[in-house]
């Protein structure tokens, strides 16, 4: 084991000398594990055997590092209750059919995780030290602490400090998608025309506006000009375009000149208009 390891599992051999001689089966020690874990790395203290969900004033200022009497007695279940920081928080573990299913519970959040892990594939022997006992005891706490403790716990621990960190580099990127693929698609223009570019959400051109504005800025007026891209309704494979037909008289070089609307010009001595 090495020295990093070494450190992690300060503590569990006290831990081991007060349950060692009520260890009858593996799933025992993957439960002592996992209370190792809370306790000893996120600051968790157990208050005693059950799944009450009430918290008294009492259980707020008791718990203890240590196993409590008779946590495993039942042969298929396993019931502990934590509490961290005044939160009321209940380990459980079931024996089914291959494997034990541990589920730690934050009471007042309603938050639960779960992992399911196979004494047979963990547990090599019920005696010795951890090394040989669990062979993988430093995976297997990783797990604990990734699959059942992440999901329901942040607390300031050296158990949790890789999701601290996470959580803060996740709010830093929070204006990315982790399910967008490539760039962001532009809005959506019903007309098809690549220069339709304006502002969200269609890039509609700016119609009207020089219809207002005194020096002629901002467009064609009220005469929508439509983009003469083929197929800007239907597609490339369109048919012909549609014809959009203004309001009022044409005026492409059929109405006479001067424009009947102007005067005379000065010393235009005959009757021009009539």
């Amino acid at each position: 084991m090495s020295a990093s390891q070494s450190d992690f599992f300060y503590g569990w051999n006290l831990l081991f000398k007060t349950i060692e001689k009520q260890i009858n089966k593996k799933d025992d020690l993957l439960i002592a594990l996992a209370h190792f874990v809370l306790t000893k790395h996120s600051q968790f203290r157990c208050i005693g055997l059950g799944d009450d969900k009430t918290l008294t004033e009492e259980d707020e200022n008791s718990g203890s590092e240590l196993l409590p009497d008779n946590w495993n007695d039942d042969d298929k279940n396993y019931a502990l209750r934590y509490t961290h920081n005044k939160q009321l928080y209940i380990l459980l573990g079931l024996r089914t059919e291959g494997s034990l299913i541990i589920t730690l519970m934050d009471v007042k959040a309603h938050k639960v995780s779960n992992i399911g892990l196979d004494g047979e594939e963990w547990i090599k022997d019920l005696k010795g030290n951890i090394s040989k006992m669990i062979p993988n005891a430093s995976q297997l706490s990783e797990r604990y602490r990734k699959e059942l403790l992440e999901p329901v716990f942040s607390g300031n621990s050296r158990a949790v400090t890789t999701q601290t960190a996470s959580s803060s580099t996740s709010s830093a990127n929070s204006d990315h998608d982790p399910l967008r693929i490539g760039e962001p698609r532009r809005p959506f223009n019903p007309f098809g025309a690549p220069d339709f570019q304006g502002p969200p959400p269609f890039g509609f051109p700016d119609v009207g506006r020089g219809d207002l504005d005194p020096l002629g800025r901002g467009g064609p007026g009220n005469l929508f000009r439509f983009p003469q891209q083929p197929g800007y309704l239907l597609g490339p494979n369109a048919g012909p375009r549609p014809r959009f037909d203004p309001f009022g008289p044409p005026d492409r070089g059929l109405r006479p000149n001067p424009n009947p609307d102007h005067l005379p010009p000065p010393g235009f001595g005959g009757d021009y208009y009539m």
